[in-house]
């Protein structure tokens, strides 16, 4: 290790590499279910589900104009998360790769833990915090799209999971409409639980078929002609106490539920260094600036049993 006045920036580089390589590991499968957008603005705007609608006829002459009816926008605004850890120069020229390693891990732990916990509790919170269209994210009263006179939807049931209880959901979301008018086109491959549920749900979807880090996505079980469930991936929503709990869960459409729930990001997880006037002390940050947001209820339906 070098002198005393530029030990810390030789510590940095592996304090970084142990932070990089740490949470590269623990990503999971947020990823597979929330896009991630990297941006260097203040807010992201999402719009939902919807196009145009149906192409009217023509009739040789003249060519209608698109119906400018749309869903609401939603608008992410992510925030800043920072954790100082305090260094010395005699524990760093004692244990240089130790130390490295020791706040390199903890640090990118701390900042994989502050977006989980974020994604859990957009789950928690899915029956109460108001959404784009003034309706929490799971509601009985969802209006179709800005126009009150269409009417509304419910994406919320209060049935205990079971596998009519999925297919009663399917059946549910093969009525939606898009706020164009357009029947809602969806495929819904996931079902979404507590942990309470977890045992329920492997006993419903077959026990190779739970999404989790470093999930192979082809190890999907036997098809059992019984269940037509069966095979179906599920994710555990929650963990201490945060996400979904208790008899909660919720079936999604894996792939337009990344179009409108997304996890953006100003500045993804890293580690800083910030050098003190005390030549014996540096301090490494762990940081990042993000938010998650949804902008449409339609590719999931949740269930809140009493």
């Amino acid at each position: 290790m070098n002198d005393i006045y530029t030990w810390h920036n030789d510590l940095y580089p592996l304090v970084k590499k142990r932070f990089d390589i740490r949470y590269a590991k623990r990503l999971d499968a947020i990823s597979r279910i929330a896009e991630v957008v990297s941006q260097d603005e203040i807010d992201y705007r999402l719009e939902g589900v919807g196009g145009y609608g149906e192409l009217p006829l023509y009739d040789g002459t003249s060519v209608a104009s698109a119906d400018s009816k749309r869903g609401f926008i939603t608008t992410i605004t992510p925030r800043e998360h920072a954790l100082r850890v305090t260094a010395s120069y005699k524990k760093a020229k004692l244990d240089y790769s130790g130390e490295a390693a020791k706040i390199g891990t903890k640090l990118a732990d701390s900042a994989y833990m502050t977006v989980l916990n974020e994604f859990y509790r957009l789950f928690e919170n899915a029956f109460t915090a108001k959404g784009a269209d003034g309706e929490a994210w799971a509601s009985d009263a969802h209006p179709i799209s800005r126009d009150s006179s269409d009417g509304t939807f419910s994406n919320l049931m209060r049935a205990n999971l079971s596998v009519s209880a999925i297919t009663e959901a399917m059946t549910k979301a093969s009525r939606f409409v898009t706020p164009d008018g357009l029947p809602f086109s969806c495929n819904f491959d996931l079902l979404l639980v507590s942990p309470e549920l977890e045992a329920k749900a492997k006993e419903i979807c077959g026990p190779n078929a739970k999404l989790a880090p470093f999930k192979n996505p082809d190890e999907d079980a036997a098809p059992n002609a019984a269940n037509p469930i069966y095979g179906m991936q599920y994710m555990v929503v929650g963990g201490g106490n945060t996400g979904l709990t208790g008899k909660q869960w919720a079936i999604a459409d894996s792939l337009m539920l990344s179009e409108v729930l997304k996890l953006v990001y100003i500045t993804k997880p890293t580690v800083l260094v910030s050098k003190q006037d005390n030549p014996l002390i540096t301090d490494y940050i762990g940081y990042v600036d993000f938010a998650f947001g949804f902008g449409d209820a339609r590719p999931i339906i949740f269930s809140n049993p009493a």
